[in-house]
């Protein structure tokens, strides 16, 4: 079996990580590292930083007699942290550093989350949830799953809309960073991730408990705008740690654990580990610093070799933990789960036949195509409260606009537009780079 999988894998030349074959290219570079060089390698960030600039002005504008202008999603990890330092200091804002407490800070982040409010002087507020509601959400959602992760995004989520929403702050930013952080697969099916985590509880979960979590209705109707602040500037992860140690006290942990203010971070990689996920790995820190170009081949082996080795040796008194926290038996992390019941899909590979037809006979522009496309798809994105809009198209730059319950949702990056980006890769060019082009909240 274990020579039959070797056999399966490829090495992605740029990255160095393993793949199953279907996804290395011709010239041997895994999906993952194409995607990252057309959407960040030319990247023009100084362009995209007047960007950011402009959207932020709009909101001092707006909220100039108002305590507030921006809230920032705050986990004390060393990304949110240093957005909340660029916001302050770089751009002149007056941000409200909002935590969502979603039961898993260690000691390091809340001493983290206080040294650097002390020395920024910026106000910050922990939105709070009842352990054991919070507990029992976890249990659901892991037991049907095997991820834990998502539950995570939607305290962050929530607490943003909460503080937003109670403040009159129409602007939320993170410092997520999908540059180095989020998977480049092209997702080969949309959901709303909202109503899937509903799915995925509600079962075992009283209503009025987890549609505390559910915000999709507040985004819509307060038009929130989401920014992860490093879709617009460059993310250097030595610059990040060296700023935030010296100037600010933070402690990195040695730099060795990326995620130190997650108590169970050791255990995603142990899971990947066990089960012999391979590719999944090709999405951790080596990988994406080694394609980035931010690090050597012989620096990425090492931190790699770093990595692996706290994956494998994960205390027992941590799986103990992770086990007893998620009330399962060591055998369930290695078993093998049926595919969650989510809503069935509108449209069907059908629906795609007028367009790969207009196509084939070449008689429309790849604009009009593109509309056609957003046509098919628009339907089912309604279906969830949400939509969908071109903004503009041109030089091979698609800019859209999620609306509705789309609008502000922290994963609609990773979900919407991913699937968008392997729809119209799939049917109308490959050539294409997509961008979600956010609206700001009226004056």
């Amino acid at each position: 079996m274990e020579k039959a999988q070797a056999e399966e894998r490829m090495q992605c030349v740029r990255c160095l990580m393993p793949f199953e074959k279907r996804f290395i290219g011709a010239d041997g570079e895994c999906v993952i590292c194409r995607e990252h060089r057309k959407k960040w390698l030319n990247r023009d960030y100084q362009k995209t930083e007047q960007q950011l600039i402009d959207i932020l002005n709009h909101y001092k504008r707006r909220n100039k007699n108002k305590r507030y202008d921006a809230v920032v999603a705050f986990s004390g990890g060393k990304d949110s942290v240093y957005a909340l330092y660029l916001l302050k200091h770089r751009y002149g804002m007056r941000p409200l550093a909002v935590t969502g407490d979603n039961g898993l800070l260690t000691e390091r982040a809340l001493k983290n989350m206080k040294t650097v409010v002390d020395q920024l002087g910026v106000d910050h507020v922990i939105a709070r949830r009842d352990k054991e509601e919070l507990q029992s959400l976890y249990r659901a959602y892991f037991q049907k799953t095997k991820n834990f992760c998502e539950v995570c995004y939607l305290t962050i989520t929530s607490a943003l809309g909460q503080a937003a929403l109670e403040h009159d702050v129409p602007l939320m930013v993170t410092g997520f960073a999908f540059k180095v952080d989020s998977s480049h697969f092209r997702a080969a099916r949309r959901y709303c991730f909202e109503d899937a985590f509903a799915a995925v509880v509600k079962d075992s979960i009283p209503e009025d408990v987890y549609k505390k979590y559910i915000t999709k209705d507040v985004r819509a109707s307060n038009k929130f705008h989401l920014v992860h602040l490093f879709d617009y500037i460059n993310h250097v992860e030595s610059e990040i740690y060296d700023l935030l140690e010296t100037q600010l006290g933070w402690d990195s942990a040695g730099r060795e654990d990326k995620h130190s203010d997650c108590r169970f971070h050791h255990m995603l990689g142990y899971l990947r580990r066990i089960n012999n996920d391979l590719t999944s790995l090709a999405l951790m820190t080596p990988a994406a610093l080694l394609r980035d170009g931010q690090i050597t081949v012989e620096q990425f082996r090492t931190m790699l070799a770093k990595e692996e080795s706290l994956f494998a040796n994960v205390e027992r008194e941590q799986i103990d933990d992770f086990l007893q926290y998620f009330g399962v038996e060591e055998e369930f992390l290695t078993s093998s789960l049926p595919p969650v019941a989510l809503a069935d899909p509108v449209i069907t590979e059908e629906d795609f036949a007028p367009l790969l037809e207009a196509r084939h006979r070449n008689n429309k522009s790849k604009s009009e195509l593109l509309e056609m496309l957003i046509a098919i798809i628009r339907p089912e994105v309604q279906r969830d409260g949400g939509d969908i809009a071109i903004v503009d198209y041109h030089d091979h730059i698609l800019k859209v606009r999620l609306l509705g319950g789309c609008r502000g949702c922290m994963i609609g990056d990773q979900v919407m537009i991913r699937y968008l980006e392997y729809l119209v890769r799939k049917y109308v060019s490959d050539d294409i780079i997509l961008e979600h082009a956010k609206e700001p909240a009226p004056l």
